[in-house]
């Protein structure tokens, strides 16, 4: 349950198959259609409603949306050929207009993403430059493909990619727990439950072949004795480290794949992210890789629910949170000043590291796990803050911390009550994209601007 202190965030969720409502009452298949749209707030009573669409009778272009519950209000921007904008709202839940985001490609495996019996991804990441993904699976395999353009203009659908995978390796013994790209965009970071860490090619090849290409472990790094639940990758990849639920972490040279140094964290570590030292002054804007190139200092989030800052110059712990929450946190990250955590109860806490003893502010939106947390890259001469959720319960949302301490949603739809379990944020020129990967099996590309 949410304490008084905690602002409770409402949800507003929509059938995931609405862009395909609208794309066939506007391809003239069927003269009018509806969809759901339900709004919910801890505590209170939920609203539902259905959405009517139908053509509008001048302009056979534009498509004319109209709420059948009267408590729940939906605005409707564009058309579809020329971009388009949802936004809802529910004055009687203190929903404003929350705008509802749908994916601009999704990406699958028709074998891995087989409606009724898909396999779940367990770990995902997208290079630096976006130019390729990992997938990481239960049976300890990695599958890493090419990324294709976004559509244009804005569609109603997404763009569906099947998928067959172009490099395939089978570097853990048991499920994949962590993916990440070294800043190369060419060579891979895994982690599983088998307590060991691997180092992957993900060179594409330059011909497609007919069926993925095999490669094998490059390194595999052994040290941990419990499942590996986090990795980080320390500038450009000469050295990484580890979180582990043997309550350490571990700074690795990957030439030799020996450890360096192993810290010792107060309680088994879920989750890690690459920080500053509280009191540091802010990065610059114009140096994206800043952190991951200067930092010594990783923010580990642990089981007992509080976070940890671990000091790799020195090898010592150098700040310990009270106990945020009786559950663990699943997920952290960190921007500039500004750390985030996410717990398994759907706590989420935001905090300003030159005064890190109390967050910022503290939000829930239901008891789903927040499973993870990213911020988008910040933009010059905003003051706002932008981060990324996503959880246990299917609904993922970006979340846009005002100055003024206020949260704004955008609910990212399309999964169908599978739990998303990874979120990437990129800036691709003046586009910022947001990554999801789910227990359907299926990727999903959003155009966030």
């Amino acid at each position: 349950m949410a304490s008084d202190k905690d602002q409770i965030l409402p949800i507003v969720t929509a059938q995931p198959s609405l862009g395909e409502v609208l794309q066939e009452v506007q391809n003239g298949g069927i003269p009018y259609d509806k969809f759901w749209v339900s709004c919910y707030k801890e505590s209170e009573p939920s609203v539902h409603g259905k959405i009517h669409v139908e053509l509008d009778e001048q302009d056979r272009d534009l498509l004319k949306l109209s709420s059948e519950n009267e408590s729940i209000h939906i605005d409707f921007i564009g058309n579809g050929k020329h971009g388009y904008e949802y936004n809802v709202s529910c004055p009687s839940l203190g929903v404003s207009k929350t705008r509802l985001l749908l994916p601009s490609q999704e990406y699958s495996d028709p074998q891995r993403s087989a409606p009724g019996k898909p396999q779940r991804i367990t770990a995902f990441d997208i290079s630096p430059d976006s130019s390729r993904f990992a997938t990481g699976f239960t049976d300890g395999s990695v599958y890493i493909h090419p990324t294709s353009s976004a559509p244009r203009p804005p569609s109603f659908l997404p763009r569906k990619t099947d998928l067959s995978g172009k490099i395939y390796s089978r570097p853990q013994l048991s499920e994949v727990s962590t993916l990440k790209f070294f800043p190369s965009n060419r060579v891979i970071l895994a982690s599983g439950l088998d307590f060991t860490l691997s180092i992957v090619s993900a060179d594409l090849p330059e011909i497609s072949p007919s069926a993925p290409t095999k490669v094998e472990p490059v390194r595999t790094l052994r040290s941990h004795t419990r499942p590996v639940t986090a990795t980080e990758i320390l500038g450009v990849g000469r050295n990484v480290v580890s979180a582990s639920l043997d309550a350490t972490v571990k700074k690795w040279d990957v030439a030799s794949g020996s450890v360096i140094a192993t810290l010792a964290t107060s309680a088994a570590s879920l989750s890690m992210t690459l920080g500053k030292k509280p009191g540091d002054q802010p990065h610059s804007l114009d140096e994206p890789q800043s952190i991951g190139m200067e930092t010594s200092v990783v923010c580990c989030g642990l089981q007992d629910g509080t976070f940890e800052l671990l000091d790799l110059s020195s090898n010592s712990s150098i700040y310990k949170s009270t106990i945020l929450t009786q559950s663990p946190l699943l997920s952290i990250a960190a921007e500039g000043n500004f750390l985030a955590t996410g717990s398994a109860s759907g706590l989420i806490s935001v905090f300003d590291i030159r005064s890190i003893d109390t967050p910022l502010t503290s939000v829930i939106r239901n008891q789903a796990s927040i499973t993870d947390i990213e911020f988008l890259p910040p933009s010059s001469g905003s003051d706002d803050l932008v981060f990324i959720v996503s959880s246990g319960d299917g609904l993922p949302f970006a979340a846009n911390l005002g100055p003024d301490g206020l949260i704004s949603v955008t609910e990212l739809i399309g999964a169908d009550c599978d739990p998303v379990r990874t979120v990437c944020a990129r800036r691709s020129g003046a586009r910022d994209e947001i990554w999801l990967s789910s227990d359907d099996g299926i990727v999903r590309r959003y155009d966030y601007n």
